[in-house]
């Protein structure tokens, strides 16, 4: 599949771009969720506390990952995002590796530090690459098609953590994903090639700082970037999924895997789809139509994400989670393409790394710290309470909070085309 450097990508090659960006975006989310299912019995084996499994499954791999992810997107911004690809792919691989080798708590979490670079450099890289191989018209549906196969990712990364955890331990299991990913960086270097950049501008043209501030000037992007932030709070409550199912309803880690496949990846990976979907029949239309419809969906979601922490049995609690993360699911691509929209095509790379970070950061990072240091306080003061459960339900709060902002959002957007107009 190695298209000659230069020439005009044809439609069977372009696709292939995409399965094989939505191959590493895959294993990027794999890597990323298998935690989850491990750390019950990291907790047991290591006798840790709900804070510090949140410092293990969020801040470890989101302060860092925050910290590089600029840097490195201004390193796509620039430079050749294929090698920067390959060598994130290779990075996060062998740090997943090395994680199944750690003999404590301290070791586990400085390795969990180096899949969070790794992980960093490529989704900024990967946005970069689809917007200039695929036009405005089809890129919402390209973003969909990505976002819907690393949300594939989760739901392997859920069943299969489950497997491996009752089949081989979970030191084995890093062990392995960690080989696979090594393999699969190899192939995506050999088979991949780097596009040519839409805007015309020379690699490092546009000064870090300069670009940095501008981004800062503008109101939307700002108020995109906090509502993605304040959304990043769903993704730490699923890093906290595994244990409140384990916990509130005595299921082995297989059942939890499968189940959480099923209601939590499955439909994220369906609504990502038709959120894509309906961009492509509606974004020529609107400019704002992304940004409310994600308002929308993630008022809707609330109330099921809150009836799966509070339902009396497993089976209706992840029924209610499947609802929620379709509706969540849906807004991916459409506010993907919102980002793109925003800032001038030399600056994609940048501009989803500062999303990102922010999503990262207060998401992924804050978040599960945040439940885990409620969870502990409130099991100090009654030992009898469900104190993860209580803790989970806290993360309605961010959730609305974005969807204001993002209605918001929609009105910038269009009160800036009717003057602009």
């Amino acid at each position: 599949m190695n298209e000659k450097l230069g020439s005009a990508p044809s439609g069977a090659y372009r696709s292939y771009v995409l399965a094989a960006l939505s191959a590493v975006g895959l294993m990027n989310n794999v890597d990323r969720v298998v935690i989850y299912m491990f750390l019950q019995p990291i907790k047991k084996e290591f006798l840790l506390s709900d804070t510090q499994v949140g410092l293990l499954s969020g801040a470890a791999f989101a302060v860092m990952a925050a910290l590089v992810a600029i840097p490195l997107a201004r390193l796509a911004d620039r430079g050749n995002r294929k090698w920067l690809i390959t060598v994130c792919f290779a990075a996060w691989s062998l740090f997943t590796a090395i994680c199944g080798a750690a003999s404590s708590f301290t070791l586990l979490l400085l390795a969990r530090v180096g899949v969070g670079i790794g992980e960093a450099g490529s989704p900024p890289a990967t946005h970069s690459m689809l917007g200039d191989y695929y036009p405005r018209d089809l890129r919402s549906r390209a973003i969909a098609v990505f976002s819907a196969t690393t949300a594939i990712g989760g739901v392997c990364g859920w069943v299969g953590g489950g497997l491996l955890m009752q089949a081989v331990g979970w030191r084995n299991g890093f062990f392995l994903l960690g080989s696979v990913g090594l393999v699969m960086s190899l192939i995506f270097h050999w088979t991949e090639r780097e596009p040519e950049r839409i805007d015309g501008l020379a690699q490092g043209s546009v000064p870090t700082k300069g670009l940095i501030a501008e981004l800062g000037d503008l109101r939307s992007f700002a108020m995109l970037t906090s509502a993605m932030a304040l959304a990043g709070f769903v993704g730490a409550a699923s890093s906290w999924l595994p244990s409140f199912f384990e916990r509130t309803f005595n299921l082995p880690p297989i059942q939890v895997g499968i189940g959480l496949g099923l209601s939590l990846g499955f439909p994220f990976a369906i609504g990502t789809v038709l959120g894509g979907q309906m961009g492509v029949r509606y974004v020529r239309n609107s400019k704002s139509w992304a940004a409310r419809f994600a308002s929308v969906s993630m008022a809707l979601a609330t109330p099921f994400l809150m009836g799966c922490f509070l339902a009396p049995s497993p089976l209706l609690a992840f029924g209610s989670l499947f609802v929620s993360m379709l509706l969540i699911g849906a807004s991916t691509g459409p506010v993907g393409v919102t980002v793109q929209d925003l800032v001038a095509p030399h600056a994609r790379a940048t501009a989803i790394a500062i999303v990102g970070s922010a999503l990262t950061l207060f998401g992924g990072g804050l978040g599960p710290v945040l439940i885990g240091a409620i969870s502990d306080w409130l099991l100090l003061n009654d030992p009898a309470t469900n104190s993860l459960r209580a803790a989970l339900m806290t993360t309605a709060i961010p959730l609305l909070m974005a969807s204001g902002l993002y209605w918001l959002l929609g009105r910038r957007i269009d009160e800036t085309h009717r003057v602009a107009v």
